[in-house]
């Protein structure tokens, strides 16, 4: 049998007395500061494959795509939307894929993005990275000037959404901040003329980013008890080579994306609430 001297034993005891006082001083600290190093999750307000099938001239084309268990787990949330959309239904005049994917109660991590999915998959970047503000038709929005976000100082402004079905108008609130993509080219190995452009954009605690590593101090900030964030991605396809198909992209984007918003943050949660503290009130608001 080992056998320790007294002087191991009582050093023993006491870095273990250290680690326990510590680890208790610690979290006085974390309450005393209200600092909120989990997060609690954050339900949406209804599933997003409840946006409408019609969005301005876009329409819904073929079903909703389903991923099997082995996507799902890669992508890490079974909340997501996988839809194309086409111009008055017509493909020959304008065709986006929208996935949206949102997440909450996960760690804090980095998104998918397509810089490292498409690449994954085979795909050759012919474009870097670039950000890309898009034009959003936010001529209906009003300001809420009672009503600020408390890590900007910005007042949230508000859209009126009418249910399809119900005609009942509710209220929603629009992300703080400018609506930007990050938006790379990529193009299947061997073949040198067809593109695939793709740009993404994140929603997260009630405030819009288009860098995935612009989630992390959205929606992990330590004062926040609450978090989520939601990526929203348009892809196109198409052969033009440029700033032409860069420009075609940001139009069609900057539309659909516009079209989308309202409904989008309908069924996301209302983050002023959260803020304000009636987070039951926000987390039994219905669609």
């Amino acid at each position: 049998m080992i056998r320790f001297r007294r002087s191991v034993i009582a050093a023993y005891v006491a870095a273990c007395a250290v680690m326990l006082l510590g680890a208790a001083g610690f979290r006085v600290a974390v309450d005393r500061l209200n600092v909120f190093v989990v997060k609690k999750p954050v339900e949406m307000r209804a599933p997003l494959a409840t946006i409408p099938t019609t969005l301005g001239r876009w329409r819904r084309i073929g079903e909703d795509a389903r991923f099997g268990e082995a996507l799902v787990e890669e992508l890490g949330t079974a909340n997501y939307l996988d839809r194309t959309y086409a111009i008055d239904g017509d493909p020959e005049k304008g065709l986006a894929s929208l996935h949206v994917a949102y997440y909450t109660g996960a760690i804090d991590d980095v998104p998918h993005i397509p810089e490292r999915c498409w690449d994954a998959a085979g795909l050759q970047m012919t474009r870097p990275p670039e950000v890309v503000g898009l034009v959003i038709d936010d001529s209906s929005w009003q300001e809420q000037a009672d009503l600020v976000n408390r890590s900007t100082g910005e007042p949230y402004r508000s859209v009126e959404v009418r249910h399809p079905v119900t005609g009942m108008v509710e209220r929603v609130y629009m992300p703080i901040g400018p609506v930007e993509m990050t938006v790379t080219e990529f193009r299947p190995a061997g073949d040198s003329r067809r593109r695939q452009m793709g740009g993404y954009f994140f929603v997260a605690n009630g405030r819009a980013t288009p860098s995935a590593f612009g989630v992390r101090s959205l929606a992990f900030s330590l004062t926040d008890e609450f978090a989520y964030y939601c990526k929203v991605q348009v892809t196109t396809q198409g052969t033009a080579v440029g700033e032409a198909d860069l420009e075609r992209f940001r139009e069609v984007a900057s539309e659909l994306v516009s079209e989308l918003l309202p409904h989008l943050m309908k069924r996301l949660p209302k983050w002023p609430e959260y803020e304000q503290g009636s987070t039951a009130t926000a987390a039994g608001a219905e669609e």
